[in-house]
């Protein structure tokens, strides 16, 4: 690639609006981001491959979708597990189990009204990305939260990490970019770019996560439940003053 075209990698604002989309946004796949900005398929899977090139993004295929993700800031399987859980459903079965470790399938279809095929259906999925756990007792199974589970639980997925920014800033001094950061708190980092002959640009990443919030029981008895509120879809919702000159 020429040296110029190099140089505006992410001082282009189109494409630097997709990686911040790719980075808050876990599980986002390619029709979500071409929506989210109203832009023609091609133009989107041209930037994209853009920041795939440059080693800032990278993507995985799963259940018949191409997801996108940031290289350094989440892991494959921290992908897969979002994908999972944006579905409702989905999340209901996780989330009984969050509340009630060591149950079986029939107390979850009980409780949720559901179909036991249905739970059957939610349980593998949240279990093929390590949401949840089976444990064998003889004919019985119960379920508990599993590893990945567990990190999303404790929000460890949702820290910037110095390991990412310095991925970050790798990446963008081979393009001919001078990065500094200008704010860094553990979810959120505001970095100016500048390079020789352009205008300065701010890139600001800032991640949200899932929130587990203990309910309070309506009467003393009653136990204490956790409950998930998801990712902000709205992709308007999600601007932020990161261009400044």
């Amino acid at each position: 690639m020429p040296r110029e075209k190099r140089k505006t990698l992410l001082l282009h604002p189109l494409r630097r609006e997709i990686y911040k989309i790719v980075s808050e946004f876990p599980g986002s796949y390619f029709f979500e981001i071409a929506s989210a900005l109203d832009l023609p398929h091609g133009t989107v899977s041209w930037h994209l491959k853009k920041l795939e090139k440059a080693g800032l993004v990278s993507t995985i295929k799963y259940g018949g979708r191409r997801v996108y993700f940031s290289k350094a800031l989440r892991s494959p399987e921290i992908e897969r597990a979002f994908v999972v859980l944006r579905s409702k459903a989905t999340q209901q079965v996780f989330e009984y189990i969050l509340n009630n470790p060591g149950c079986y399938q029939v107390q979850i279809a009980e409780n949720l009204k559901l179909h036991h095929d249905t739970v059957r259906h939610h349980v593998k999925r949240l279990k093929d990305v390590g949401l949840i756990e089976m444990v064998k007792e003889g004919r019985t199974v119960r379920y508990f939260i599993g590893d990945v589970g567990k990190k999303i639980i404790e929000g460890s997925t949702e820290i910037i990490s110095r390991a990412y920014i310095e991925y970050l800033f790798s990446r963008l001094e081979e393009e001919c970019f001078h990065p500094e950061i200008v704010e860094l708190e553990l979810n959120k980092v505001t970095i100016r770019v500048s390079c020789p002959g352009k205008e300065d640009a701010y890139l600001s990443i800032e991640l949200k996560g899932w929130e587990f919030i203990k309910e309070k029981a309506h009467e003393e008895e009653e136990k204490p439940e956790l409950t998930i509120t998801s990712l902000k879809e709205n992709t308007d919702q999600q601007e932020e003053a990161e261009e400044s000159t």
